[in-house]
C-alpha cells in the first residue's frame, strides 16, 4: 500500500477483519486485498481538524472485482463501527460509532439493492449470526437495527424513494451508471446527498464504467473534483484484434489484485469473445472503460478529439445543411468546408421554460433572411434541407439560388425518413469522424444534439449500394434532440458532393 497520510481507516480496517467474515470463506476472517484497503484509508483520511477530505466517494471498477462485499462491510462500519472522528492518540486520530446512525442501500430497482444488502445479510448471519450478536444487531432480511439504541440500515429505490430532508449518515448509490433521469436515478442522488449533507453524512457510490452520453449519476460523478474516484484500467485501450494472450495482460491490468478472478482470467476472454458480448459491453464491464455503448452513433470522446474550432473567410466555398421544425425541435443551419470542417451559421431554438402548449415557432422569415445573407456571405456550391414541413421554403431558395457549374439545382430536399437516401450520407460522416478527416467547431448545441443521437441499422439493396448494413440516425430513449447532428451530416454530405470548382460569382464584400 501506498496510503501516508491521517485517517481513521487503520481502525476500521481492524474493526472489519475483527467482527466480519470473509465472503469467500465464511470460517476466516474479512481481510481486504491491498487495493481495497488502500481504498478504505482514503475514503476516511482526515485533515488536522479531523474533518473528511472526501465529501463522496464513488469505486468504479471492473464486473467481478469485489465492489459489493467492499460496499457492505463499509456500510456495516458506517452503522457500527469507529467511523467518526472523536480524538488524537499519538498523533493518530481515533474514531467512535456514529451515535444514531441511518444508513441507506440505493439502487433505481430492488433487485439491484439486493447487490449491497444480500452480501450485507450474509455477513451477518453467517456462523449462525455470529457477527449480528457481536454488534448486537437485529439482522431483519428487509432491514437492520441496532438492539438497545437507535439506529437503522435499511435498502431504497427510486420507487419508494428517500424523504427529502430525512435523517441520513450514510449511503451506498449501488450501480450508478443505471441511475439516470428517466428512471428517477438522478433525483433519487440529488435528495441522498442532501440528506447526508445536513448530517455531516457522506455517500458512496459503486458503478461499472458508464456509457458515455447517457447522462447517468456515475458519469456525471467522475467530473466532481470533490469525489474520490476509485477506478482501475489498463494502461492501453484494448482492441478487439489482440490475441488472447494480449487480453488476458489488459485484464490482470483492471482486475489487479482481486485474486478470486486473476486465476481464471481464460474464462472471462472466452466471454469476450463470444459473438453475443458486443465490445462495447467488453470494454465497460470487463477492462472498465467508458465507451459511447452499442446504439451511440458517436464516441463522445472522439467527438471532442475532432473539436477544432476556427474562423471560415468569406467567399470560402462550402456546403450547407439545414433541418427544420416548427415549433418543438430545434431549426439548425450548418456549413461545411471542402476539407471537412462543420460549423454553425445559425439555430432556432424553443426558448427554456415554454410548455409544448405555448405558443411559439419558428420565424420562418428569419430563416429566410439567413439562408439568403448566408449565400451572399459563401460560394454555396450545394445546400441539402431536410424536406418536411419546408417544401414552400425549398422550392423558393431552388428558384433564387438557381444551378451549379454543373446544371443541378444548388438546393436539394434530401429526406431523412428516407434511408436509402439519409443511410448513405450518415455513413460518410460517420467514417470521416472515425477516420479523423473531419473535424468541428465544438458548438455546444451541435454537440449535445451529436451525443444524444443513436443509430440504426438498415440494409440497402437498391443500386447504388452494396447491401451491407448502414445506419440512420435515431432519438435515444430520452427523446433528447438530435436536430443538429442531422444538419451537421447534411452539411458534411452537400459539402463532399458538390462541384470540385467553385463556380465565379461575387460574394459580399462586408459581413455583419
Amino acid at each position: 500500500m501506498t496510503f501516508t497520510g491521517q485517517s481513521l481507516g487503520w481502525g476500521v480496517l481492524d474493526w472489519m477483519e475483527r467482527h466480519l467474515p470473509s465472503p469467500a470463506d465464511p470460517e476466516q476472517p474479512f481481510v481486504l486485498t491491498d487495493e481495497q484497503a488502500e481504498m478504505v484509508l482514503r475514503w476516511y483520511a482526515v485533515d488536522d481538524e479531523g474533518q473528511f477530505l472526501h465529501r463522496r466517494g464513488a469505486l468504479e471498477m471492473a464486473k467481478g472485482w469485489g465492489k459489493s462485499p467492499l460496499a457492505a462491510a463499509v456500510a456495516l462500519a458506517e452503522f457500527v463501527g469507529p467511523v467518526v472522528f472523536d480524538r488524537w492518540e499519538g498523533g493518530e486520530p481515533t474514531g467512535r460509532p456514529w451515535d444514531n446512525p441511518v444508513v441507506e442501500i440505493a439502487a433505481v430497482s430492488e433487485d439491484q439493492t439486493d447487490n449491497t444488502y444480500s452480501a450485507i445479510f450474509e455477513m451477518l448471519a453467517a456462523n449462525d449470526h455470529a457477527a449480528a450478536r457481536a454488534l448486537r444487531i437485529d439482522d431483519g432480511r428487509t432491514r437492520l437495527y441496532l438492539s438497545g439504541r437507535p439506529g437503522v440500515l435499511r435498502p431504497v429505490t427510486a420507487a419508494s424513494g428517500s424523504r427529502e430532508g430525512a435523517r441520513l449518515t450514510f449511503a451506498v448509490l449501488d450501480e450508478t451508471h443505471l441511475w439516470t433521469r428517466r428512471n428517477g436515478g438522478v433525483k433519487l442522488a440529488g435528495t441522498l446527498r442532501r440528506n447526508a449533507a445536513k448530517m455531516g453524512g457522506r455517500t458512496l457510490e459503486t458503478t461499472n464504467a458508464p456509457v458515455l452520453g447517457e447522462k447517468s449519476v456515475a458519469e456525471q460523478t467522475a467530473g466532481d473534483p470533490g469525489v474520490m474516484l476509485v477506478a482501475r484500467r489498463p494502461t492501453v485501450e484494448p482492441d478487439p484484434n489482440w490475441d488472447d494472450e494480449r487480453l488476458t495482460a489488459a485484464l490482470r491490468e483492471a482486475y489487479g489484485d482481486s485474486w478470486w478472478i486473476t486465476g481464471r482470467l481464460d474464462r472471462l476472454v472466452q466471454e469476450i469473445r463470444d459473438p453475443a458480448t458486443s465490445w462495447d459491453d467488453a470494454l465497460r464491464f470487463y477492462f472498465n472503460i467508458r465507451s459511447a455503448g452499442s446504439g451511440r452513433a458517436v464516441d463522445p470522446r472522439r467527438w471532442d478529439f475532432l473539436a477544432e474550432p476556427r474562423d471560415v473567410p468569406s467567399g470560402t466555398y462550402i456546403g450547407l445543411g439545414f433541418d427544420g421544425s416548427i415549433s418543438q425541435d430545434a431549426t439548425v443551419l450548418r456549413g461545411c468546408t471542402q476539407d471537412g470542417y462543420t460549423f454553425l451559421i445559425r439555430a432556432w431554438v424553443r426558448p427554456d421554460g415554454l410548455a409544448r402548449t405555448d405558443d411559439w415557432t419558428v420565424d420562418r422569415s428569419d430563416v429566410d433572411q439567413t439562408i439568403a445573407t448566408t449565400f451572399a456571405r459563401y460560394q454555396v456550391g450545394r445546400m441539402l434541407c431536410d424536406p418536411p414541413k419546408w417544401y414552400t421554403e425549398i422550392e423558393g431558395w431552388q428558384t433564387r439560388f438557381g444551378l451549379d457549374s454543373e446544371g443541378e439545382s444548388i438546393v436539394r430536399a434530401l429526406d431523412t425518413n428516407q434511408a436509402r437516401r439519409f443511410a448513405p450520407a450518415v455513413d460518410r460522416w460517420l467514417t470521416a469522424i472515425r477516420e479523423g478527416t473531419y473535424h468541428h467547431d465544438d458548438d455546444p448545441l451541435t454537440t449535445q444534439h451529436v451525443k444524444a443521437a443513436h443509430r440504426q441499422q438498415v440494409r440497402l439493396a437498391e443500386d447504388g449500394a452494396d447491401g451491407r448494413t448502414r445506419y440512420v440516425l435515431i432519438k435515444g430513449d430520452d427523446r433528447g434532440r438530435i436536430d443538429g447532428a442531422v444538419a451537421d451530416v447534411l452539411a458534411y454530405e452537400a459539402a463532399m458532393t458538390m462541384p470540385a470548382v467553385a463556380p465565379e460569382i461575387e460574394v459580399l464584400a462586408a459581413w455583419g
